[in-house]
């Protein structure tokens, strides 16, 4: 992983190394999707793709729970840009939040997957503003 030290100008905003925006091809204009980590003090920054959607599924907080909803984002060929998961109320109830490509998936049958998918109580489905 590549790093660089930046700092924050007194209206809170920062420079995104050329170098960082080049490697991602980031261009003027862009939006880039921000997403705060607070459990784990950070602030993670990536490019909004037209394709790009964000999801969340709420399931049991069962082991294989997560796993068995990876493998039906796989075989959909959702392309994974940044996940997050945590535990709601242990052992109960456990969130993903995905953001992904869907450019090369059919949602209606994602969607119908994941139905069928009894430890997924419920999907949600969100468009990344541009």
């Amino acid at each position: 992983m590549t790093t660089q030290n930046i700092k924050v100008d007194s209206k809170g905003r920062i420079i995104i190394p050329n170098s960082f925006r080049e490697a991602l091809g980031i261009k003027y204009g862009e939006n880039i999707e921000a997403h705060l980590d607070k459990e784990n003090e950070r602030i993670l920054l990536f490019p909004i793709e037209k394709k790009t959607k964000k999801i969340v599924l709420l399931f049991g907080d069962e082991p294989g729970s997560l796993a068995k909803a990876a493998q039906i984002l796989s075989k959909n060929n959702v392309d994974l840009v940044y996940t997050a998961s945590r535990s709601l109320k242990r052992r109960k109830e456990a969130e993903w939040e995905i953001i992904a490509d869907f450019s090369k998936t059919n949602l209606e049958k994602l969607k119908s997957d994941l139905k069928k998918e009894k430890s997924i109580k419920s999907t949600r489905f969100e468009s990344l503003k541009k």
